[in-house]
Parts: C-alpha cells; structure tokens; sequence
C-alpha cells in the first residue's frame, strides 16, 4: 500500500520530539512542521514526523516510515542555521 503524500511547510530537521537543536537533512532524524493535505491530521497542525527514511532533493520530498512527505518552505531560523552550518563547513 502506498504511503499517503502531505505538504510539510515551515519545516525544520530534529532529532526528537524533545531536541532543543537543528539538524541536518538525513536518514534517522525527523521533520517537523505544519502539514496540509493529510487524511488522519488536520490542515496546518505543528507535527514531528516518524523518522526519515529517504530523501529526494530534486523530487523536493522526504519519505518517513509513515508518510511521503512534499517539502514546502523551510522554517527560518531553520534555513539561517543551515546556511551558518555550511558556511563553517566551507571555511
């Protein structure tokens, strides 16, 4: 059975529910973000997502254990931290 596509906005990359941090994009961390377009949530609910599984840049989504995930505008600070991440790593 398919896993159900929902739109993810505002995103951002943690590790758990209760991480204080950012992370990077990878396998084994979690989305969270306000979702639109799921059967079960309702439209603009904050939710941390079930862990990554797989990530596709170019397709713009990210698939968890559960869900197909189409990634949206990323969260702010979320989007400052990354860019500060990859600066220090450049350097």
């Amino acid at each position: 059975m398919p896993k159900p596509m929902v739109s993810i906005e505002k995103w951002a990359v943690v590790k758990s529910v209760s991480s204080q941090g950012f992370e990077e994009l990878h396998p084994g961390n979690r989305l969270v973000g306000y979702v639109s377009g799921h059967q079960q949530i309702a439209n603009a609910k904050l939710v941390y997502t079930s862990l990554i599984v797989s990530i596709d840049l170019s397709q713009g989504t990210v698939e968890t254990l559960n869900t197909m995930y189409q990634l949206g505008e990323a969260n702010n600070e979320y989007m400052s931290w990354e860019n500060r991440r990859r600066a220090s790593t450049a350097a």
